[in-house]
């Protein structure tokens, strides 16, 4: 840590200030029961001087329970007023939250919880029971909280440590510096093994102002949050939460009836969702609900022109569905509204330019640099490619996160140094390029990349072309190499068969595969040399946190399963079909 750098304060006081200035505002609405999908919904209503009061005592009771500044601790919290009260109790002690989405499985929640080496491990009871039964943290753990009335063989429960607090007064908050560690944030893991973010206190407080200063975000307004990491940002900025009734690990489930539904009873001005929330509220046909809205935002994937233009018709006049790009790591970078989408982007995406993510935020700085897989330890201008040129996206500014958690070797990959500034730029793994405008178009994962001896194809180049052929739900570009030669393959998942008869149907998706998908590859460029299609039997497999991101790797190895070890194309204008592209799921 720098000592030269002042303090700056604690991010937890931006609730301390609306306790103050606004108490008797709300804010949490919190279901009492299952949200129902016509009509009002009990809901449990707190205020912002009875949550920060809630907070305080709490704090007092952590720090009895010697979990105090420094102090890592995992928490498994479903959405709720606890999980609200227990972050910004941590953050109020200086302690260091680690949030682990549970929806990435046993497995992995178990190398993430090693990786972090936990000194506390807080969550409900089920939490406690795999922890107990698989063994996570046991090397590092030395307090455990349930969050609860009782202990269940837990140190102590939360109840507990609310008791303890009570009447105990204001807390005295932990006054933390710029690059103090304020949580560690684990990524999705939907190009690899989950790492975890350091989130400094500077870069929570920064993030804090650029959505105010890009959404126009004021107090008062009433937040409809689908992603429970993004609604912690909600009582930073002033607004009322209102937690919805869904498992936020599975955001493609969601009931967008019972979403309709608060939106009406609460006049909800903001939502936060992934592309799956936006494709399911897409689904609704009453705009009523949606009359309060000011802005929709969507992150974590790029959300389809056709999902945006559907739930766009339901939004009153003058309200846009923003779909910022960034990243854990990065967080915004860039932003742009539905209506440039739609009205003139969408047409360029689906032949093949990309897509546009915007323009830069303010006080964020986006380079295009040459693609390599090597570290970079040093900035160099020599870096940088010609001005609309494919390369690798590179972000610094003040939302850019410093390091990965106890991994020295993705830190060294990800992140540059320039040694004229000594701030750090950030890899993004994605890359695009800038056009003429100075807006951002975004081209795929680098890893991604299927690099041919015809040339190199990038997914989100390749996969909005044939994403417009009526049936298709999504497809997805991959690389399948017979000695020594990689050749593109397109993934393709259809929409459900509908009326269709069973045989019917396996007609029509021999005729997509074999006729109208290599006739529209051939029709451009970038696309000519794709001549193999396969069938994807139901869903495409995606990330837990956003239902969004398409697993390719594991696409990859099955469409090389699928074409089997003697499979090769000729020529490469053949149509390359098999028994299991045709036959698989249909």
């Amino acid at each position: 840590m720098d000592d030269n750098l002042p303090p700056t304060g604690n991010v937890a006081l931006h609730l301390a200030r609306m306790a103050a200035e606004h108490p008797e505002q709300v804010a949490i609405h919190a279901p009492l029961q299952r949200v129902a999908t016509h009509g009002s919904t009990p809901h449990r209503a707190i205020t912002f001087r009875e949550l920060n009061a809630d907070v305080d005592a709490i704090a007092h009771g952590l720090t009895a329970a010697a979990i105090t500044r420094g102090t890592r601790v995992a928490m498994m919290v479903p959405p709720s007023p606890d999980f609200f009260a227990l972050t910004f109790a941590l953050l109020k002690v200086g302690a260091i939250p680690v949030m682990i989405d549970p929806g990435m499985g046993l497995t992995n929640l178990g190398r993430c919880l090693a990786e972090a080496e936990p000194e506390a491990f807080m969550g409900i009871a089920p939490a406690h029971l795999a922890r107990r039964l698989l063994g996570w943290g046991h090397k590092t753990l030395r307090t455990t909280v349930n969050v609860g009335s009782w202990r269940f063989f837990c140190h102590f429960s939360l109840a507990e440590l609310r008791r303890q607090g009570h009447n105990r007064g204001p807390f005295p908050m932990a006054t933390c510096r710029d690059d103090e560690p304020a949580a560690i944030l684990f990524t999705s893991g939907s190009t690899g093994v989950a790492k975890g973010v350091v989130y400094t206190h500077g870069i929570f407080a920064a993030q804090v102002e650029m959505l105010k200063q890009t959404y126009g975000i004021v107090p008062g307004e009433v937040d409809l949050c689908t992603f429970p990491l993004f609604a912690l940002f909600g009582p930073a900025l002033g607004m009322t939460c209102v937690i919805p009734d869904m498992n936020p690990s599975r955001p493609a489930r969601l009931n967008p009836h019972q979403a309709a539904a608060q939106l009406r009873q609460f006049g909800v001005t903001n939502l936060f969702g992934s592309p799956a929330v936006i494709r399911r509220l897409g689904e609704l046909t009453d705009p009523a609900p949606f009359a309060r809205l000011k802005r929709v935002i969507s992150a974590g994937a790029a959300a389809s022109p056709a999902a945006l233009e559907r739930l766009a018709q339901l939004l009153p006049d003058g309200v846009e569905i923003f779909t910022p790009y960034g990243a854990t790591e990065a967080l915004p970078v860039t932003n742009i509204g539905s209506r440039v989408i739609l009205g003139e982007t969408r047409t360029c995406t689906e032949q093949g330019a990309g897509v546009c993510v915007g323009r830069p935020v303010g006080g964020v700085e986006v380079r295009v640099i040459r693609i390599c897989d090597e570290a970079i330890a040093e900035w160099d201008d020599a870096l940088l490619v010609p001005p609309g040129q494919i390369g690798e996206l590179v972000v610094r500014g003040p939302i850019v996160t410093r390091e990965y958690y106890h991994r020295p070797e993705a830190t060294a990959r990800a992140k540059i140094r320039d040694p004229q500034t000594g701030t750090v730029l950030h890899r993004m793994g994605d890359v695009g390029y800038i056009d003429e405008q100075g807006r951002l178009w975004f081209c795929g994962r680098k890893s991604h990349r299927v690099v041919t001896p015809a040339g190199t194809l990038f997914t989100d180049q390749v996969e909005p072309i044939f994403n417009t052929v009526p049936g298709v739900s999504r497809t997805a570009l991959v690389g399948v190499t017979r000695a020594g030669v990689t050749y593109p393959v397109v993934c393709v998942e259809c929409h459900d068969r509908a009326n269709r008869p069973r045989s019917q149907h396996r007609l029509w998706v021999s005729e997509l595969l074999r006729v109208r998908l290599p006739a529209l590859a051939r029709q451009f460029e970038r696309t000519r040399q794709i001549t193999t299609f396969l069938h994807y039997p139901g869903s495409f497999p995606v990330d837990v946190r956003h239902n969004a991101k398409i697993f390719r790797e594991k696409l990859a190895v099955w469409a090389d399963r699928q074409l089997g070890p003697r499979w090769q194309p000729s020529t490469p204008a053949e149509v390359t079909t098999g028994p299991a592209e045709v036959t698989t799921g249909v």
